[in-house]
């Protein structure tokens, strides 16, 4: 595996951990399912834009931009 491969694969590996449920519970059940990671940290930061003054549209693709990234961050860290 090459370099950039695993780099890739990092970053998929990050990105898809985004998807897992940021406060699990026990209980199951298609109501029940709650924020992923990924909306999660993404509604904070796009809440931190927004009281900044930043425009909801140019705030919702950087506070997406800046969720992935984070992952990204989060996962070099393990």
């Amino acid at each position: 595996m090459t370099n950039e491969q695993a780099h890739a694969l990092n970053k998929q590996v990050a990105l898809d951990n985004g998807r897992n449920l940021s406060f699990p519970t026990e209980t199951s059940g298609p109501y029940h399912r709650g924020l992923t990671k990924r909306e999660y940290m993404a509604t904070k930061i796009l809440c931190a834009m927004i009281t900044q003054g930043i425009g909801s549209d140019v705030a919702a693709e950087l506070a997406v931009d800046a969720t992935e990234k984070l992952l990204i961050e989060l996962s070099k860290n393990k």
